[in-house]
């Protein structure tokens, strides 16, 4: 029997590493310094109510949340709302499956059943509550890139006072237990305890596939807005190089005897007008990709606003891009305003931005000219860190967390002349 007890903590030990590997994306040293940490505290949590006659009365338990949450604030530096949520989550998931799984198997087993087999009744609650666990945190995505999503925090505040509502549940459940006459009162509780959190995370599903079908939507109304303006924008254009290339045809015919004067007033001229930014627009109509295009067309948009020279390159036909269409509207959103900004606080106020098709990969450089010169370093993806003042860098450290959960997607930065250059690396898919 010594022996199952023994099998009972392991197994105690390999569902908690594994659900916190699984929710935290975590290595397999993020994962031992967790288990660690909490083994660590939880004993000497133990030890002390034991030693203050409160051992037994599931305050144990009730501590637990505040255990995950002490590493994941103060370890891990998670952002406080999202340490709690996911304490709460993670505590609630382990405790609340294996009271549930206790409670079903145990009224089909009886009590004298439990009493006289009682290690190997837990240990097959704990491989159901392994498989349970996995199971729900698969089919409810409550993977950690399910909380960095930044539009879903307004909901995941609220869902925090239902979860710590359960937990204050949970927690009389097992008070209760303790006592014979109200046994039966604390397995309802926990049943109860247990399904209003699957309504939870049915809840958290459905207000995600909603908040995100808005933004999409919002997205394709913005599209729609500024395709007549785009439209406006192009026949101009076209309209302006024909009768400029009429102008200068006639020029050349008409003044050969000053080709000098001609280079000078006219060449030029000529090509610097020619590499405004408004003609940058013409190579928008290789980008298929409407949500890219939408954003570089807004990019030049602001960047005249601000008296910078755009520059566009996309010499070949940019099909879709392998990554989420919210996730690529927040990266480039964030890359490409910054190079703005940069570039209109910077002498020579110029920008360019080229989008490269490969063999393997599709690369977007996006390069500006600024005020200072610095060495690129990780500094420039932690939060809160910025070169514009305080409390102004968190778009790169959102960035860096988005690409984080891709493999497929690299970020480059490079600094040479006081140019800054971002470069994206989207490795293609075959087609």
């Amino acid at each position: 029997m010594d022996l199952l007890k023994i099998f009972i903590v392991i197994l105690n030990i390999f569902i908690l590493t594994n659900s916190y590997k699984l929710i935290c994306r975590a290595t397999k040293k993020e994962s031992f310094l967790f288990i660690s940490w909490i083994f660590i505290l939880q004993s000497v949590v133990e030890i002390f109510f034991y030693f203050v006659f409160l051992h037994g009365l599931g305050l144990e338990k009730f501590m637990f949340p505040f255990i995950i949450y002490v590493f994941l604030k103060g370890i891990k530096k998670y952002n406080k709302y999202k340490a709690i949520f996911i304490s709460l989550l993670f505590s609630l998931l382990y405790h609340s499956t294996h009271t549930f799984l206790s409670v079903i198997i145990s009224s089909i087993t009886g009590d004298s059943f439990v009493t006289k087999y009682e290690d190997l009744f837990f240990v097959v609650v704990l491989l159901l509550t392994y498989f349970v666990i996995k199971k729900i945190i698969f089919y409810f995505h409550l993977e950690l890139n399910y909380f960095d999503k930044d539009y879903l925090y307004s909901f995941l505040k609220k869902v925090i006072l239902g979860l710590f509502v359960l937990h204050i549940l949970s927690f009389i459940s097992d008070m209760v237990s303790t006592h014979a006459h109200f046994n039966s009162f604390g397995s309802i509780l926990a049943t109860i305890v247990f399904i209003c959190l699957l309504l939870i995370f049915f809840a958290m599903n459905a207000n995600k596939v909603q908040v995100e079908k808005e933004i999409a939507l919002k997205q394709k109304k913005f599209e729609q807005e500024h395709l007549q303006t785009y439209t406006d924008e192009i026949v101009g254009l076209y309209n302006e190089i024909r009768g400029f290339r009429h102008d200068y045809a006639g020029m050349l015919v008409s003044m050969q005897m000053a080709i000098d004067r001609i280079y000078n007033e006219v060449l030029v001229k000529a090509n610097q007008k020619l590499r405004s930014d408004k003609y940058t627009y013409f190579d928008l109509n290789n980008i298929e990709d409407s949500a890219l295009r939408s954003l570089i067309a807004q990019s030049i948009v602001y960047a005249r606003n601000n008296d910078v020279e755009f520059t566009l390159e996309v010499k070949d036909i940019i099909t879709r891009l392998s990554i989420d269409l919210l996730d690529l509207v927040r990266i480039m959103s964030v890359l490409l305003n910054n190079a703005v900004e940069g570039a209109a606080e910077s002498y020579s106020k110029q920008m360019e931005v080229a989008v490269i098709k490969m063999d393997l990969e599709t690369v977007i450089v996006i390069q500006n000219s600024c005020k200072i010169t610095m060495i690129p370093s990780e500094d420039l993806f932690e939060l809160g860190f910025s070169t514009k003042g305080r409390n102004r860098g968190i778009g790169l450290n959102n960035v860096k967390e988005i690409l984080d959960k891709y493999e497929n997607i690299i970020l480059e930065t490079e600094m040479e002349d006081s140019k800054f250059r971002q470069i994206i690396r989207f490795k293609r898919e075959f087609e």
